[in-house]
């Protein structure tokens, strides 16, 4: 078992707003967070209820969870204690694809995107608000670099991977800019990893049977931005945060007061124990990523897990989900998930309602893709909630610990 020291303050998220801001990705899209629409719109959108809806590839994303994901908020919401899921915050979006499967299945009324990352967080802003202007850059991007292929291809990939926006370009165009940045690395790189030393599918001599485009689809790419278009104006979609996944579970509370505590679930699905820093630190971690930098004293990634861990145990102030890989330390440190309830201090249950919920632990098994494998494989992933207990399913797709 690791031994993990406890909690540091701050995850370095602070020093990401140059990059930020280069980027022009605001802490929100408008000037302030979105207020809730009074009204449901429908959704009319043919992705709405389909398998795939996102339009990026994550490494270690996982269809198949979203569906137990579902399962277990629909289950709760039988119950007196939440009833209704008015909102559905994914504090490390990445690729979305859970929140956007719920929302479109009417598990769930709304949900709230955020990112730490300000690449991933100026995709989704752009795709929610200039979704046509986004779908126009994919195709010409397509029609000019990415359907020929071969040098003219990876000489694109180069040409976005060393892209930084000029300061003198409108913020929105800066914004525009990033976001295309995102969606073409994400694209037409080794298991869609933004960051690193990920190269281009198809190799660099584009010699492989799978070459730089394989994994480009212009219509449906088109039409799943504008999923996330229709998804926005209809009130949907609220909002899309660039903000870490603290300062977006504190921000909850302050802008969506009236539905704490039941009203509004996070799903959560952080950076991996196993990995993490390899596939996607960018999540906790930002700062790590960006112009071959890191902090004099970067936090381990042990530390990292443990300020999330003590954040969601002792400060959350509205229910969670949580999944992870099924790592022994996560179920056996007791500064992670190894107690039964959350333990909020006095204080925190007086002044800010902080409540004492029982923590359920369940084993699932999915399939998904990890890079440096072909094909998909097996894995049992951990599933943590403060969902009423008595509503979590217990059977062979969730396994009780």
């Amino acid at each position: 078992m690791a031994v993990v020291s406890t909690p540091a303050v701050s995850t370095g998220a602070e020093g990401l707003a140059g990059v930020a801001d280069s980027y022009g990705a605001l802490p929100t899209i408008g000037a302030l967070p979105r207020p809730l629409p009074t009204a449901l719109e429908p959704i009319e959108h043919a992705l709405a209820a389909g398998r795939y809806q996102s339009p990026l590839r994550y490494p270690g994303a996982k269809s198949a969870l979203a569906p137990v994901i579902a399962r277990i908020i629909t289950s709760a919401r039988r119950s007196r204690d939440v009833g209704q899921v008015d909102l559905l915050v994914e504090p490390f979006a990445g690729g979305a694809s859970t929140s956007l499967r719920l929302v479109g299945s009417g598990v769930v009324d709304r949900i709230l995107l955020a990112d730490a990352d300000p690449l991933v967080a100026a995709f989704w802003q752009s795709a929610a608000e200039d979704t046509e202007r986004l779908v126009d850059r994919a195709h010409d991007e397509w029609d000019r670099f990415v359907r020929p292929g071969g040098h003219a291809g990876v000489e694109r990939w180069d040409y976005w991977k060393a892209w930084e926006p000029r300061r003198s370009t409108q913020a929105r165009n800066r914004r525009l800019g990033a976001a295309m940045k995102c969606l073409f690395l994400n694209r037409t790189t080794f298991s869609g990893i933004l960051h690193g030393t990920a190269g281009p599918l198809g190799g660099r001599l584009q010699q492989s049977p799978y070459p730089i485009g394989c994994r480009w689809n212009p219509d449906a790419l088109a039409e799943r931005v504008r999923l996330v278009g229709h998804l926005y104006d209809s009130g949907r979609l609220v909002d899309v945060w660039r903000k870490d996944w603290q300062q977006t579970l504190a921000d909850v509370p302050e802008y969506y007061p009236q539905l704490l505590p039941s009203r509004v679930v996070a799903y959560l699905d952080p950076p991996y124990v196993e990995k993490s820093s390899v596939l996607y630190r960018a999540s906790f971690d930002p700062a790590y990523s960006y112009h071959g930098t890191r902090r004099a004293h970067s936090s381990k990634d042990d530390s990292l897990h443990v300020m999330l861990a003590h954040y969601l145990t002792k400060k959350a102030q509205f229910r969670w989900v949580l999944s992870y890989d099924n790592h022994p330390m996560l179920t056996e440190d007791r500064w992670l998930y190894a107690r039964s309830r959350m333990t909020p201090s006095a204080s925190d249950r007086a002044l800010l309602g902080v409540s004492q919920w029982t923590i359920s632990k369940r084993l699932v098994t999915t399939r998904y893709t990890a890079a440096g494998r072909v094909g998909k494989r097996s894995a049992d992933e951990l599933l943590f909630t403060t969902l009423p207990p008595a509503t979590v399913p217990i059977d062979d797709q969730l396994r009780e610990l």
